[in-house]
């Protein structure tokens, strides 16, 4: 190659490298931000104009509503509106899909990512339209549809909570505030969704952007209404989503699916459904028909009171979230790798039957929201689904007593062991009079686990139960804040009794500390494990917020207390 040829000059528009890659490279590189920041891009230069066509990924979040200030400018009447007020979120996500339909080459659609704040039932037609969209443009090798449409609904309605008790003093009180439930037949047919139109034609058309109308003035009255008065309008997913062969992922959120009576969805691996209104016999058919489906979630999905998923597909990930309606699962676990469960105490030892063992299940993660569980019925139900787990790897217990979730102080010593388990993480909230308590709970933990190499304690705090939005909670903003700020007594007796566990003696290698207070039982926990741990090699503390002179005492004395002292350690 000659390299005296002259090269283009910089004015040409073509200076720089990263504009000559072509647009198919431009297009994978810009697919991996939101779609937001990728259409951006179109500013540079006239070289970026149509790069977006070449997008794959088209992912967009509606960003949280500003607090508005009502006094005195008459918003009482809805011809109100605020002038510098930004677009509706849905044009912007229509503009988003339009902007790749300007070229006839746009590169095929492998994912459609959509949260939304708070859905309308007028805008059913818009989001019908999406869905059309992405089935339509679907990449061979797989699509990924995540449709959200109250991505910031909670999750859960009980808040964790500490019982009063022997040398449990402290308690949570309830949220002021809770979201009213949803009751279909409270919502006007005008805002339940309309037939599904054929936008093919619609989806063709290059620049019209009235293909995606939206009305600007719709549902004032409702919007207006504190978030726990508003009763949530359903979406009715369309029927010809159930017959995607493309489909790859699938997660909704507050989507009514009514699949048809034999969906077929042969490629979809992922399948997450967040407050669902379907009952169970309809999730159970739509997974009938997803023969490769291997992780599957529920989240909030009251109206599921029992799942069967046995035959055709083999789950390698199950997870129920906050079904509390949920009384029986069954399902085919010969492929199981991991389980989450988060919600009450099972209610019976026969709430999970497992056909084909539990023995691959390398993960398990345990939630008990809502009140501690105290009752021997209770501890008993907690300990039976834990030891369908005991050649799990990975074990994470969160309760609102941290040590509570089936390591009670009724525990009997005979219980199984946890033989296989390399890492062991507990969360939960320690009151500062906890602080033998917990030790002796820690004790029993580890004495079930003689292999354990690594434990993670993450610490509540005491302001966690609570519902700490400043909006909701009746606190202000500086006093939530307070709660996580550090203190320091150096005067505090702290009990650390020694201890001779076998994995404490041999085997721990590594400690985790998150959101480390201070407070006297924490203290007395963290020396008991470092004074009896000599094998430990790696310490990593977070402290909560502070000032930097109390976090630089409990630096030095958490030093203090490692036997090895050539331990890496590492605080924040």
């Amino acid at each position: 190659m000659d390299r005296s040829q002259s090269q283009p000059e910089p004015s040409a528009g073509v200076g720089d490298r990263l504009s000559k890659l072509e647009d198919r490279v431009l297009g994978n590189i810009l697919s991996f931000l939101p779609a937001k920041e990728a259409a951006r891009g179109a500013l540079l230069s006239s070289r970026w104009r149509h790069v977006f066509a070449a997008v794959h990924t088209v992912s967009l979040e509606e960003p949280e509503s500003p607090i508005r200030d009502d006094k005195g400018r008459g918003c009482d009447s809805p011809s109100w509106a605020d002038p510098n007020a930004p677009p509706p979120f849905t044009r912007a996500v229509s503009a988003a899909i339009i902007a790749r339909q300007r070229r006839r080459d746009a590169a095929p659609l492998r994912a459609l990512r959509v949260a939304m704040e708070d859905y309308r039932g007028g805008d059913s037609s818009t989001v019908d339209q999406w869905v059309s969209y992405a089935v339509q443009q679907a990449a061979p090798e797989g699509l990924d549809l995540d449709l959200r449409l109250c991505h910031r609904r909670l999750l859960c309605q009980r808040p964790y909570e500490l019982r009063h008790g022997n040398n449990q003093q402290f308690e949570t009180p309830a949220p002021i505030f809770k979201r009213a439930p949803l009751n279909v037949a409270d919502i006007p047919p005008a805002q339940r969704r309309r037939s599904t139109a054929d936008v093919r034609s619609d989806l063709s058309d290059s620049d019209d952007s009235s293909a995606f109308s939206t009305d600007d003035e719709r549902d004032f009255h409702h919007r207006r209404l504190p978030w726990w008065q508003r009763v949530q309008p359903e979406f009715s997913i369309p029927r010809f989503l159930f017959s995607c062969a493309e489909l790859r992922s699938l997660s909704l959120g507050s989507c009514r699916l009514a699949p048809p009576a034999t969906a077929s969805l042969p490629s979809l691996v992922t399948l997450l459904l967040s407050h669902v209104p379907d009952p169970g016999a309809d999730v159970e058919r739509l997974i009938a028909g997803c023969p490769r489906l291997a992780d599957l979630t529920l989240e909030a999905c009251d109206a599921v009171t029992a799942l069967t998923v046995v035959g055709g597909a083999r789950l390698r990930r199950l997870a129920l979230r906050c079904c509390h309606k949920l009384a029986t699962v069954a399902i085919d676990s010969s492929e199981l790798q991991a389980f989450e469960y988060r919600g009450a105490v099972p209610d019976s030892s026969s709430f999970l039957t497992m056909h084909g063992g539990s023995g691959r299940v390398a993960y398990c993660k345990v939630d008990i929201c809502g009140a501690e569980a105290t009752s021997e019925e209770e501890l008993t139900n907690l300990r039976q689904l834990l030891q369908l787990f005991v050649n799990a790897k990975h074990l994470h217990l969160e309760s609102a007593r941290l040590g509570s979730a089936g390591f009670g102080k009724d525990v009997p010593t005979r219980s199984a062991s946890f033989s296989t388990l390399r890492h062991l993480e507990v969360r939960g909230c320690l009151p500062d009079d906890d602080d033998t308590g917990v030790i002796d709970a820690m004790r029993r933990i580890l004495e079930h686990a003689p292999n354990l190499e690594a434990l993670s304690l993450a610490f509540h705090h005491h302001e966690h139960d609570r519902d700490c939005h400043p909006e909701t909670s009746g606190f202000r903003e500086e006093e939530l804040l307070d709660t996580h700020h550090l203190g320091y007594n150096p005067h505090s007796v702290l009990a650390a009794p020694s201890a001779m566990i076998p994995c404490l003696r041999s085997r721990l290698r590594e400690i985790n500390l998150v959101h480390y207070q201070e407070g006297r039982a924490q203290r007395a926990l963290a020396k008991f494990l470092l004074c009896n741990a000599p094998a430990v090699d790696r310490l990593w503390c977070e402290f909560a917020e502070g000032p930097m002179w109390t976090q630089i005492q409990l630096m030095r004395e958490i030093k203090g207390w490692l036997i090895n002292k050539s331990a890496s350690t590492h605080f924040a």
